[in-house]
């Protein structure tokens, strides 16, 4: 198993001019405040404010000078020209121009140990540190009957345009890196791909690009194929973990439009420091899924390890990615 992937560097993409102009700005933090008792452990367990010598609050609270105090806000959201909410964690860094943005998996949501890992290596670093809750999951709002990769790639795409407006870009005129689990890796992946000016290098843990169709429908029968498209859903057990999974069909179809290791070698635009870390024990997805992946960037700068643990060398991989772009 290779653990290094080098391969030819090629001309810089040149940036995308969307932009997510057809969402709102931000909503007072204090507007929405999830209720449930995963929010109340994330305040919890995320934060030890004599540990951090920062400040905790659910609001955008001023300094002596009437700037916004460093600290962890958790809670907040934006909230989307169609009136539906993206729910999102914050770790507000004043000083620092370097922006992290955690993208979770497709079941657990920004409540999981990986992004918790992130986080407090954002702490110590003194980075600016996002995570967010797809629409239809967790703590945002939405119908999952309409969630897909698409619209999960916007979400990401807003919050970068939106949140942590103090990091204009950061350096290498660039805004964030994205960590991106399982399917994070995929909606990183596509984020960079449409807005190549936001994203300053991806870390992947576990990445699974294509799942929807190289491992859930490949694995289904024909009566659950069947019923999917005829009823636009089903509950799933799916991978070794028999995890129960909705899979509708609106994201299987939309999986298709999105698929990006069908083009070979070097076919995704792709130029910025990526580094795919994948678990050699991942029960629902092999490494070669990674390795594939990293066949398919454009960058030199790729570099996939397999070790015995999920989130082994995820802070040097995220600390490799900003000094490459220093």
């Amino acid at each position: 198993m290779r653990s290094i992937l080098a391969v030819a560097i090629v001309a810089v993409v040149a940036a995308s001019s969307s932009s997510a102009s057809a969402f709102s700005a931000f909503a007072p933090p204090s507007s929405y405040r999830p209720s449930s008792a995963s929010f109340a452990r994330r305040t919890a367990s995320r934060w030890n404010s004599k540990d951090t010598g920062l400040r905790m609050s659910d609001e955008a609270e001023e300094d002596e000078e009437g700037g916004r105090r460093d600290g962890w806000y958790p809670g907040q959201n934006l909230i989307n020209v169609d009136k539906e909410i993206i729910a999102f964690d914050e770790l507000y860094m004043g000083s620092s121009k370097d922006l992290v943005l955690f993208l979770p998996n497709l079941k657990l949501g920004r409540d999981c140990n990986q992004a918790d890992a992130v986080l407090k290596h954002c702490i110590r670093t003194g980075r600016n540190f996002l995570s967010l809750d797809y629409y239809a999951r967790g703590d945002s709002s939405g119908d999952i009957m309409d969630a897909t990769l698409s619209r999960w790639v916007e979400d990401s795409i807003t919050m970068l345009v939106n949140a942590a407006r103090h990091v204009d870009h950061g350096r290498a005129t660039r805004k964030a890196v994205l960590v991106g689990h399982a399917t994070g890796s995929w909606v990183a992946v596509l984020v960079a791909l449409r807005r190549p000016d936001l994203v300053r290098g991806i870390v992947g843990i576990g990445a699974d690009p294509d799942f929807t169709e190289d491992l859930v429908w490949k694995s289904l029968s024909d009566e659950d194929k069947d019923t999917i498209m005829t009823d636009g859903y089903k509950e799933i057990k799916w991978g070794k973990l028999k995890e129960t999974y909705m899979i509708t069909s609106n994201l299987i179809e939309d999986g298709r439009s999105n698929l990006i290791l069908r083009g070979g070698k070097e076919s995704l635009e792709i130029d910025c420091p990526v580094r795919l870390i994948h678990d050699l024990n991942d029960a629902e997805v092999s490494c070669d899924t990674s390795l594939r992946l990293a066949e398919c960037l454009k960058s030199e700068d790729v570099v996939v390890s397999v070790p015995k643990g999920a989130l082994t060398g995820v802070p040097d991989a995220i600390d490799q990615c900003f000094e490459a772009t220093a």
